[in-house]
């Protein structure tokens, strides 16, 4: 997913569900995305964040990699990263909070 074998500006929709977590490069996910979508297209995506810091312990597991959580970053990044590919409008419309 850091390099998306499409053409630049050729697609309208790009739809992700849990997968940019698992990524250690999220910032070439979001520009690779941004790339490939059509001026006005739109990106919809459900993934883990987290709402505070996460321990190193949790980042460190296999076991956490496995069930989603050791790639996650924090909402606030995950925004930030958005921005930085060329993302300008965005919103979160739902956050689900887990202990």
């Amino acid at each position: 997913i850091e390099e998306i074998p499409l053409p630049d500006g050729s697609v309208d929709v790009v739809v992700s569900n849990c997968v940019i977590n698992l990524s250690p490069d999220k910032d070439a996910v979001f520009r690779e995305i941004f790339r490939v979508l059509k001026p006005g297209g739109r990106i919809s995506v459900s993934d883990v964040v987290f709402l505070r810091p996460v321990p190193e312990e949790i980042r460190s597991s296999i076991d956490a990699w496995a069930g989603c959580l050791a790639g996650a970053v924090g909402r606030d990044e995950y925004a930030e990263k958005l921005k930085a590919a060329g993302f300008m409008e965005g919103k979160i419309s739902a956050t689900r909070g887990y202990e």
